[in-house]
């Protein structure tokens, strides 16, 4: 069976069963030098719907649409314990993915954001205290506040 990402390009679904296969299948999309977050990071450790936008760490600006999909750039710091190498691919880990997750949540995105962050925590085995330890080296970012309350939320906790 083939995936379609656009008119033109597919992936194949037996590929996209394993976390190599995702990460090679995102890494005909991720710019160079950038770290894959976010969406696309949950993709790669848990599989599921393709994302919709590409959602990467980098300093540059790409306003070029890959294969269909528009590449949502964050200019966060990701310390070299945030990220790890699934080859080919650099990708923040899952604690962290959880975080970015949690930091671009809406009221809107709040129950498919809540959903895959607690897919997140059962498959790699982490708690919301984990997250918010991660949080307390995010207090420069503009959304981390909220995203601690989400993370006290799901703790049942507040």
């Amino acid at each position: 069976m083939v995936c379609k990402l656009d008119n033109d390009n597919a992936y194949s679904y037996h590929d996209s069963r394993t976390l190599y296969g995702r990460a090679s299948i995102i890494s005909t999309l991720m710019p160079s030098r950038s770290v894959a977050c976010a969406g696309t990071a949950a993709w790669v450790w848990l599989g599921g719907m393709f994302p919709n936008t590409i959602d990467i760490i980098a300093k540059a600006h790409y306003r070029t649409a890959r294969y269909g999909r528009k590449v949502s750039v964050f200019n966060r710091q990701a310390p070299d314990e945030h990220v790890t190498d699934v080859d080919p691919i650099t990708v923040t880990t899952p604690t962290r993915t959880a975080c970015d997750l949690a930091m671009n949540c809406t009221p809107e995105t709040q129950s498919p954001v809540t959903e895959i962050v607690c897919m997140l925590m059962q498959e790699f085995r982490f708690r919301p205290d984990d997250c918010l330890q991660v949080m307390q080296e995010a207090t420069h970012i503009r959304n981390a506040p909220r995203a601690r309350q989400f993370f006290r939320t799901i703790d049942g906790k507040q």
